[in-house]
């Protein structure tokens, strides 16, 4: 079996050096086989460990030795392991998988560099999680950083892109650098750098030691997850391809902070000060974020805070010591986050790359494959029973309540998380055009859908299937279909063409009510 753990690394960095070298001159189809086939093998091998329920820490070669000090490099195959590479993969498979056709517009050497990158990222994460001691831990650590400021930055000419990628990176180094510190310190006092040995001699009672290096870990997990005050990258992360967002959203990056503070729960079980700060962060964070989410009206950012919000949650499970329960929401979040940002990349494709929340409307009928994945996915995110975000936070809900000092935390987490993970599908599903607030947009104009095919040749009213509502609204004159329409119905025509009486352009300010009143005052003379 110690060669099935270390395939689950090998899968991915063969397959990021195959494309790297060869994929851009290799034929597309090598690129799509690679690039998700790699990490599925990843997913297989990952299978046979969990069905064998392996558990066992295989040392390779020594990488470090010194006198009595000594590195190896080892993968720790245990459940949690197990559990964070089966999310990683699968999850990441399912990402990667949709990639392929998301990214098909690109040209042969920029396809092949984007799965390359992805096929790093899978990686780099692979070795965070399977690491067996602090030094392989740290540099997957920086490697995920490394991953996230190049696929951040894919769109390399976007200037706003390149400055999202910079700020990712640097926020990130922040969290390397504490994560190093943390590390130094549990070495200077405890002459290891390997868990096994470490956590043995972890002192029973509590000390400034243990406190300052679980601290200092916790600055790392802090900002890898995005929580408050490193969050600021994560929603400039969207300038990012769609599948880089749901990557680093559901399967990796930001998961990597509960994963540190899980694996790290002897030392957070004796530093009760910073135990209690890695819930108090989570809390804050939860109900900041989710704030913040409500008053977005880009669709990918609205996702992206939401993400804080969830992460914020798991914070609060793993710092009232209910790790369990963190790392089941962990999972169900992975699977529905996954769900949202796959949903709004076919949404943004349809809209010509238009993300504004405000232009859009009517796309339950026009996308409804796409729409019912999104309202499955927001329901799960909201906590509806029996969708699996019920289970997942009910579970957190009911453990916070058990703490006699978290109770109130519990019950305003309960009541505000919730609270925007329903907009995106109101508003670009079920909504009226823009919400009658401002005009549509050039990609309304034409929609590219991936559900039913592109609607070319269908006339007016495919391709503005809401200007009647807003040519009423707004009193326009009424062009009458083909079709007979009674007089005494005219709120059921069919427009064809708006063209607004020049009287009407200066009441267009008063609102819908004002500029219907003109309307039937001119119908009465």
């Amino acid at each position: 079996m110690a060669m099935v753990a270390l395939l689950i690394l090998l899968f991915p960095a063969a397959g990021a050096i195959l494309l790297a070298g060869r994929g851009w001159r290799a034929p597309r189809i090598v690129t799509v086989i690679v690039g998700p086939g790699v990490v599925w093998a990843s997913f297989a091998a990952t299978l046979v460990l969990f069905f064998n329920q392996v558990s066992s820490d295989f040392s390779y070669w020594t990488w470090i030795k010194s006198g009595s000090f000594e590195v190896p490099f080892g993968l720790l195959i245990d459940n949690l392991s197990i559990f964070m590479c089966m999310v990683i993969t699968g999850v990441g498979g399912l990402i990667v998988t949709y990639s392929v056709g998301y990214m098909e517009h690109e040209d042969g050497p920029s396809y092949a560099r984007f799965f390359t990158y992805m096929d790093v990222f899978i990686f780099s994460m692979l070795l965070l999680v399977l690491a067996d001691n602090f030094i392989f831990l740290i540099v997957g650590w920086a490697m995920v950083g490394l991953s996230s400021y190049l696929l951040i930055g894919f769109w390399y000419q976007r200037h706003s892109a390149v400055v999202a990628a910079r700020k990712a990176f640097v926020m990130n180094v922040i969290g390397d650098v504490g994560m190093i510190l943390g590390t130094f310190v549990l070495f200077v006092n405890l002459h290891s750098a390997t868990y096994s040995s470490v956590f043995k001699a972890i002192p029973q009672a509590d000390s400034s030691t243990i406190e300052l290096a679980a601290f200092l870990l916790l600055v790392g997990a802090i900002a890898k997850s995005a929580q408050l005050p490193l969050h600021t990258w994560l929603p400039d992360a969207m300038e990012g391809p769609t599948p880089v967002s749901a990557l680093i959203h559901a399967a990796t990056m930001v998961t990597a902070g509960v994963y540190l503070v899980g694996r790290m729960h002897p030392i957070y079980d004796v530093a009760i000060y910073a135990h209690a700060a890695v819930a108090i962060v989570g809390a804050v964070t939860a109900l900041f974020a989710a704030t913040i989410a409500i008053v977005q009206v880009d669709i990918k950012r609205v996702l992206a805070y939401s993400t804080m919000s969830q992460i914020g949650y798991m914070f609060l499970a793993v710092g009232i010591g209910a790790y369990a329960a963190g790392f089941f929401h962990l999972l169900s979040h992975a699977f529905f986050k996954a769900l949202l940002f796959m949903a709004a990349g076919n949404v943004i494709h349809a809209m010509h790359d238009e993300q504004d929340m405000r232009k859009y409307g009517g796309l339950w009928g026009q996308m409804r494959p796409t729409s019912i994945s999104f309202l499955i996915g927001s329901l799960s995110l909201v906590g509806v029973i029996p969708l699996v975000g019920f289970f997942s936070k009910e579970q957190i809900l009911g453990l916070a309540f058990t703490k006699p000092d978290d109770n109130m935390v519990a019950l305003v987490l309960g009541q505000a998380i919730a609270a925007p993970s329903g907009r995106p599908p109101a508003c670009a599903a079920a909504g009226d055009d823009d919400h009658g607030r401002r005009p549509r947009g050039p990609g309304h104009r034409r929609r590219l859908d991936p559900d039913q095919g592109a609607r070319r040749g269908s006339g007016a009213r495919d391709r503005f299937p809401r200007v009647g509502a807003r040519a009423r609204a707004l009193g326009g004159r009424r062009h009458r279909d083909r079709r007979h329409v009674p007089d005494h119905d005219p709120g059921h025509r069919v427009v064809r063409r708006r063209a607004l009486h020049p009287a009407l352009v200066r009441v267009r300010a008063m609102g819908a009510a004002g500029a219907r009143a003109q309307v039937l005052l001119r119908r009465a003379v």
